[in-house]
């Protein structure tokens, strides 16, 4: 944003002003409007002066990039209560900590985000240190093939009664993942590797991955991990610190 020269900006903004200007003035103003030389004048009085005091520019964009996210997270927020069902109460979507907490957190996440495997022990820790938050678990594998093979087989061990021994260790995996090396983690945690491979043929998989796809849209989710909070949606990998914070805030916002 900030590789434009000083000057070219100052002149769009000078720019800007005169535009400003001419949508505010009181009627009679605007009726006769500004003539070329007064236009030419205002925008060089802005120009000069922005040139001279450039830390203004740095404000208003600044401003500018803080209104559009919060006009973001305001509008996810809003997304997030229109959806509540297939956020919350999908069935296909694995749910562990305790089912009746006062807290739920949803996760959507990819096994080859670094930034996922990072946020795992935290989120793990978080749940387990609360007792009282119940915790979806969204397959969103948008990091190319190897990651929808490991959500189908990941998936697919909840037939063997293993989903999370799967999703601990392909998270626990140093490295990204191949298929060999997808089949390679089922088996160390001792899963049937044939029926793992027939069950995930299952087309329901598909089904699940699309609907999640679907609401990640939906939510404006464009990468992993990302958390629903309560109310609130929170894009990034959380500290203990933040899931924390979050927690907090989700229980203030329902007493």
């Amino acid at each position: 944003m900030f590789n434009f020269r000083v000057s070219t900006i100052a002149s769009r903004l000078a720019a800007g002003v005169v535009t400003l200007a001419l949508l505010v003035a009181p009627a009679p103003v605007m009726a006769a409007e500004f003539s070329k030389t007064e236009t030419k004048a205002i925008e060089k009085i802005v120009h000069d002066y922005l040139v001279q005091n450039p830390e203004v520019m740095i404000e208003v964009m600044s401003e500018l990039d803080a209104r559009q996210e919060a006009a973001k997270r305001s509008a996810q927020n809003n997304a997030v209560a229109k959806h509540r069902k297939a956020i919350f109460d999908d069935p296909a979507s694995f749910v562990m900590g305790n089912p009746k907490g006062d807290v739920t957190i949803v996760e959507f996440f990819d096994y080859n985000c670094g930034y996922c495997k990072r946020a795992f022990a935290p989120l793990m820790n978080t749940i387990k240190a609360d007792g009282n938050v119940r915790l979806v678990l969204k397959e969103f594998p948008i990091l190319g093939p190897s990651s929808v093979i490991a959500s189908y087989a990941t998936m697919a061990a909840e037939k063997q009664g293993k989903y999370f021994e799967m999703h601990k260790a392909l998270f626990m995996h140093k490295g990204s993942l191949d298929e060999d090396e997808v089949m390679a983690v089922a088996k160390s945690v001792g899963l049937d590797i044939a029926r793992l491979r027939r069950d995930m043929a299952d087309p329901k998989f598909a089904k699940t991955i699309e609907r999640n796809e679907a609401l990640a849209q939906a939510l404006k989710i464009s990468g992993t991990p990302s958390f629903v909070i309560g109310d609130a949606l929170h894009p990034g990998a959380l500290s203990a610190e933040d899931l924390k914070l979050a927690i907090k805030d989700a229980r203030a916002a329902k007493s």
